[in-house]
C-alpha cells in the first residue's frame, strides 16, 4: 500500500492510500481532513470543504496537478506539502525547505568518498563535505580504535563497575534523557551545508576512538550523513562555552530519531519520517553513547572554518585582481 507523507501548516501527516488511482486531489482533503480531526480546535474550519489547497513536493517544491493520478505524479513514501489558500505564516514556521531551496532540486548523491580517521580532515575536505560532494567512510585504523575504545566501556559495564545516579535510571534511558534535556537551542535551522559541516566533525572526533561510541553507532551516524539526513540544529544556543552542548545535543536528538530532519527527498519533516524513506534506522544510544555524541566543540569549529574558507577565497580574488591590475600599469594586458 503506498503510503505519503504531507506537510500541512507545521504538522507532518503519514497517510496510507490504498488506491494508486486516487488523485492528488484526493491527497490533499485527506491530508487536511486528518489535520482537521486532530485539532482541537479543528484548525479553524468547519469542514474539509473550506480548504482551499495547493499541492507540492518538498524536493524542489515542484506544483502538483490536483487532478493527476497518485501513481504517475508520485513515489512511494514521497513528501508532500499542502499550502492552505489565505494562510499567513507565524514568524515561527518552519517550511519544508530551507531558504534557497533551487540549490537541492538537481542533488545528485555524491559517488566518491573521503575517508576519515580522526587526524587527517582537511578545511577544504571539510568544506566539500558540507557542500555534499563526498560521502564518508572510516579508514581501518580508525575502526580499530574505535572497537577497542568500546570494550573498555563494555568490560566496565560487564564488571558493574560503573557509576549509576542516584535516580537508578537505566544507563539506555539515561543517555536519551541527557540528550533531550539539552536541546534547548532556538532560532532557525542551520542551514544543510552548516549542518553537514558539524556532523562531518563530529564523525571525524568520534573516529579518534576516544568516546567509547560503539562501531554499529558510528556506522549508523556516517550513513545518515551520507544520506544528506541532517537534524534540526537550532542558531542559537551554548556554543564554545564549556562544548558546544544545545548544538551537538539537537544533532544527537534527530540521530535518535526525535525531533526534525531535513533531506533532499523530504524537505523538514520528523526524523522518524525521514530516516523510514532513506531505508534508516534511528539510533539506539547504548551506555556511554550520549555523552559521546554531545560533548564537543565541534559547532564553532565548523563556523570558524567556514569563516577560514571565505578569508582564503576572498584573498585569492584579491591576488588576482591585483595581478591583472599590475599587469594593466605595466602596459602588458588590456584594461578590463
Amino acid at each position: 500500500m503506498p503510503r505519503y507523507t504531507v506537510h500541512v501548516r507545521g504538522e507532518w501527516l503519514a497517510v496510507p492510500c490504498q488506491d494508486a488511482q486516487l488523485t492528488v486531489g484526493w491527497l490533499g482533503r485527506e491530508a487536511v481532513r486528518r489535520y482537521i480531526k486532530n485539532k482541537p480546535d479543528n484548525g479553524g474550519f468547519t469542514s474539509v470543504d473550506d480548504a482551499h489547497f495547493l499541492v507540492r513536493r518538498c524536493k524542489g517544491l515542484g506544483l502538483l496537478d490536483n487532478e493527476d493520478r497518485l501513481e504517475v505524479a508520485l513515489e512511494n513514501n514521497e513528501f508532500v506539502e499542502v499550502v492552505i489558500e489565505g494562510d499567513a505564516m507565524s514568524p515561527d514556521f518552519i517550511p519544508s525547505q530551507p531558504e534557497g531551496v533551487y540549490l537541492y532540486s538537481k542533488y545528485r548523491e555524491p559517488e566518491k568518498y573521503i575517508e576519515l580517521d580522526g587526524d587527517r580532515l582537511t578545511t577544504e575536505d571539510l568544506v566539500n563535505l558540507g557542500k555534499g560532494r563526498y560521502k564518508i567512510k572510516l579508514t581501518p585504523t580508525a575502526e580499530k580504535r574505535v572497537q577497542k575504545s568500546r570494550e573498555v566501556i563494555d568490560s566496565i559495564i560487564k564488571e558493574k563497575t560503573d557509576q549509576r545516579m542516584r535516580l537508578g535510571l537505566p544507563c539506555m534511558e539515561l543517555q536519551v534523557n541527557l540528550v533531550r534535556s539539552h536541546s534547548s537551542g532556538v532560532g532557525k535551522p542551520l542551514s544543510p551545508e552548516r549542518c553537514r559541516m558539524l556532523l562531518a566533525l563530529r564523525i571525524n572526533v568520534l573516529a579518534k576512538g576516544y568516546s567509547g561510541i560503539s562501531l554499529e553507532t558510528l556506522k549508523q551516524v556516517i550513513e545518515m550523513f551520507n544520506a544528506s539526513c541532517l537534524p534540526y540544529v537550532p542558531e542559537k544556543g551554548t556554543v564554545g562555552a564549556s562544548g558546544d552542548l544545545a548544538p551537538l545535543s539537537h544533532l544527537a536528538l534527530g540521530l535518535v530519531g526525535e525531533g526534525k530532519m531535513w533531506s533532499p527527498k523530504s524537505g523538514w519533516a520528523d526524523a522518524k519520517y525521514v530516516l523510514e524513506a532513506h531505508g534508516l534506522k534511528p539510533v539506539i544510544l547504548k551506555p556511554k553513547e550520549g555523552l559521546a555524541l554531545i560533548n564537543g566543540t565541534q559547532m564553532i569549529t565548523s563556523l570558524g572554518c567556514e569563516a577560514v574558507e571565505r578569508a582564503s577565497a576572498i584573498a585569492r580574488q584579491a591576488d588576482i585582481v591585483a595581478a591583472l591590475t599590475l599587469e594593466v600599469l605595466k602596459g602588458t594586458t588590456k584594461a578590463f
